[in-house]
């Protein structure tokens, strides 16, 4: 890290003054004053100024994958890698030298399965730690983004190594996920960049960062909510809230999408797949609206939606829309229990709008 040089302040103090010597005419015996002792001027010099501290200028990164936004020192460094980032004082750092001098920070996020809890998840992190000797503080309650967490604070000597360090492990949870915050030190460079680092972890904000998937086999990417789960069979994907609604197949609450694709043979358009899709809709438990023209990935499709019990008494509302692309006919078919398709409808609409055909279908 730069370190501003000092001022140096160059005070000049002018002592000596010239005297004009008078020669008089003599009116008597001559007389000669007494030269009294001069008294010594002390001067006090002015005292330095305090030497400023350097004003770090701040950055904000924002991880798409991990949904993490922060703060960091600008003259920092950073590398994303797959679920996690690391912020250093220097790219040395992050390339995996001896850490001589400076700071990191590390963040990365994993799936909290099953029984697994924070607190957990923070001593196997601690534990699993290459460090000869360290010392780690209780767990202690800490607020990140207004989310439930806590931290703890370490010291020690990594393996082999011949420094001491400090810094602190933290964890919140967001979205069923564990957000892990490692950060460190030299243990002598703690006054420098223990503020720096509390600063970026106060700084951390959990953005809603929605998931891509994107098939091959079907030639398509498509965004869905985080926390919505998927599953793939040949050449189609169906969406879902939970996981119940996919093993299950049991719409109890919720919602969830159907994406289908078909290779239109020569003896079949698309128009005549549009009727087989109404005429099997046509029924005494299912109402269905006209199709209405719609854009799709870019591409001229329809819309229609839908209302009724077609599973028994379980009353549903949803839409159905389909597009040609590339001599392939798509099917997407949304829906949810009726009393929630308030909540599911602009939902599964985005879904639909994020549609994209990828290339080489």
């Amino acid at each position: 890290m730069n370190k501003a040089s000092l001022a140096v302040l160059t005070i000049t103090a002018l002592l000596a003054i010239p005297l004009a010597a008078c020669k008089l005419p003599a009116l008597g015996p001559t007389f000669t004053p007494s030269l009294s002792t001069p008294t010594p001027v002390h001067l006090t010099p002015a005292p330095l100024p305090p030497t400023p501290t350097p004003e770090v200028i701040w950055s904000k990164h924002t991880n798409s994958t991990t949904g993490v936004s922060m703060l960091y020192p600008d003259a920092w460094a950073y590398e994303e890698f797959v679920e996690e980032v690391i912020f250093a004082s220097s790219p040395e750092i992050i390339r995996g030298t001896e850490l001589e001098s400076g700071a990191a920070m590390m963040v990365t996020r994993s799936d909290l399965e099953g029984p697994l809890t924070l607190d957990e998840l923070v001593q196997t992190t601690v534990s699993e730690l290459y460090f000869d000797k360290v010392e780690v503080s209780d767990l202690k309650p800490r607020t990140i983004d207004g989310h439930d967490g806590i931290l703890v604070t370490l010291e020690g000597s990594p393996e082999g190594g011949d420094v001491s360090m400090r810094g602190f492990v933290a964890a919140a949870e967001h979205n069923g996920w564990g957000y892990l915050f490692m950060a460190a030190s030299i243990r002598d460079e703690w006054a420098e960049y223990g503020p720096l680092l509390e600063r970026m972890l106060g700084s951390v904000d959990f953005q809603c960062i929605e998931p891509v998937y994107t098939s091959p086999t079907l030639g398509i990417s498509i965004t869905y909510p985080e926390g919505w789960v998927f599953e793939e069979q040949g050449e189609q994907v169906m969406f879902a809230t939970s996981e119940g609604m996919l093993s299950d197949a049991v719409l109890g609450d919720g919602a969830a999408m159907l994406v289908i694709g078909n290779e239109l043979e020569n003896d079949l358009t698309f128009e005549e797949m549009v009727e087989t899709i109404l005429s099997e809709l046509s029924s005494e438990e299912i109402e269905a609206s006209d199709p209405k023209p719609l854009t799709i990935g870019g591409q001229h499709g329809i819309m229609l939606s839908f209302e009724g019990t077609p599973a028994g008494d379980i009353a549903v509302s949803g839409f159905i829309a389909a597009v040609e692309h590339n001599r392939w006919g798509y099917l997407f078919i949304a829906f949810s229990v009726l009393d929630e398709w308030c909540e599911y409808e602009s939902v599964l609409h985005t879904m639909l709008d994020s549609v994209q055909f990828t290339k080489g279908r």
